[in-house]
């Protein structure tokens, strides 16, 4: 089990264009599940167990939990974390109506998975909010489907890389059309159902239309700092840096590293005094953070998600491209088809505050409409009852996908990515490392061959 979530964790940062190790979770399933003892089910049980591998102040997944232990639907709830929380996340989890459990740190796979499954067995329906590699809490979901009637949805939001779980879910929750379009990749073309994230709108009646840029406010942008790592011809730092010169405002950075983020150094130089620098921040001071900027610019060539859907339910003037790496929102319309597009399309908006071929005040409606906790939870609820058509996503998609988009941007790495979360095991690198290397002289051939 040990070294099966230090391959997953392998995976996880290396995109090689695997996406499930499904016959590796039934194989583990079938070897294992005798090991372990059938636990007492409370009678009744109760609906819904949201379980995170961490809980984190700041990130999508805690938060996605957070809001939907808020809706009217999925009240009858409770936590369960197996790792670790921090402490502004746990007082927020313990809310929920049965509490939040945290499991205690513990080296052993098989006393971990006993725990789990134990309160696994106390729910009739369990979300996963779990990290990519964990395959103790997968393990522990399958036994208590198979032994207890529970049922298992995974919260897709690492849709764009490897996960375990695919091979034993009831239903994949999805949460973009680029988790939607690799379907066929994970094998889960009658398991998904799209449910989107839910985001904490602000108040309908204050933000119908949005408001037009702060003449003084800075130019905001936010995101994990590796979303900014030029690749693929893409560039924040270069853009950032033509973006500052040419509108003479200054750039707020929330979440880049200017000390360990070696390709903001040069553009960092550039700007000067006009940059500035964050660290992530809690949700809320993000999002009065947020209400002083004139406008925002979302993350590329990675997309930052939740964020920017977020910012434009504020009414904030919000840009960003449409790398093909898109899809997680309706706010995706406000985007630009390129690089230098986006360029002259905010330049040209902060000369004339207007945007004729974009219909903001619409695109803020349909994001209520796909974002609000209850429609979310709403969907939630029914995922075991939708048909085919109902599953899809709910809006236009305003460009094309490329399902391929974070594997280019792994194979364009120099070298691969070390596991932090799991303890080395130096057999399975050096197997692993070999895979990698024919991996990438497989694809530079591949390259070559349509170049010809």
């Amino acid at each position: 089990m040990r070294r099966a979530r230090f391959l997953g964790e392998l995976l996880w940062k290396n995109n090689l264009g695997i996406y499930q190790l499904a016959e590796l979770e039934t194989q583990l399933l079938q070897r294992y599940a005798g090991l372990f003892t059938l636990p007492y089910q409370s009678a009744p049980r109760r609906a819904y167990l949201h379980v995170l591998s961490k809980a984190y102040d700041s990130g999508g997944h805690t938060r996605i939990a957070e809001h939907l232990l808020h809706s009217e639907l999925l009240q009858d709830a409770g936590v369960l974390v197996s790792e670790k929380a921090q402490t502004l996340s746990l007082n927020k989890l313990q809310r929920a109506k049965h509490g939040c459990v945290v499991l205690p740190r513990m080296r052993n796979s098989r006393q971990k998975i006993q725990r789990l499954l134990e309160h696994f067995a106390q729910y009739t329906t369990l979300l996963l909010h779990i990290h990519p590699h964990d395959i103790e809490t997968v393990m522990a979901a399958a036994m208590a489907k198979k032994f207890c009637g529970t049922s298992v949805y995974l919260y897709n939001h690492a849709d764009h890389v490897f996960s375990y779980g695919y091979g034993v879910m009831d239903k994949v929750l999805e949460i973009s059309y680029f988790g939607w379009d690799l379907r066929a990749a994970r094998g889960t073309l009658d398991k998904s159902v799209y449910v989107g994230i839910p985001l904490k709108l602000a108040a309908a009646e204050k933000n119908q239309a949005p408001r037009t840029a702060l003449p003084e406010g800075h130019i905001a942008t936010a995101g994990t700092a590796y979303k900014y790592r030029p690749s693929l011809g893409y560039s924040f730092p270069e853009f950032a840096q033509q973006l500052v010169a040419t509108s003479k405002k200054d750039l707020v950075l929330i979440g880049p590293r200017l000390l360990l983020d070696w390709w903001w150094w040069r553009a960092a130089r550039q700007m000067g005094q006009h940059a500035h620098f964050h660290p992530r921040m809690p949700y809320q001071q993000y999002l009065d953070f947020m209400a002083h900027a004139s406008l925002y610019v979302d993350s590329f060539p990675m997309t930052g998600g939740t964020a920017f859907a977020e910012v434009v339910s504020q009414g904030l003037p919000c840009f960003g491209i449409l790398t093909g790496a898109h899809g997680y929102s309706p706010a995706d319309q406000l985007k630009s088809p390129s690089q230098a597009a986006l360029l002259q399309d905010i330049l040209a908006y902060l000369q004339n505050p207007v945007r004729p071929s974009v219909d903001q005040a619409a695109v803020i409606q349909q994001v209520r409409q796909v974002h609000a906790v209850e429609q979310v939870a709403l969907r939630i609820s029914r995922a075991g009852l939708m048909s085919k058509e109902e599953s899809a996503p709910t809006w236009a998609n305003p460009a094309a996908i490329r399902v391929d988009f974070y594997e280019k941007i792994s194979a364009s790495a120099k070298v691969f990515a070390p596991t932090v979360h799991c303890r080395p095991d130096w057999k399975l690198s050096l197997l692993f490392l070999r895979f990698w290397i024919q991996s990438r002289k497989h694809s530079a051939l591949i390259k070559n061959k349509i170049n010809l």
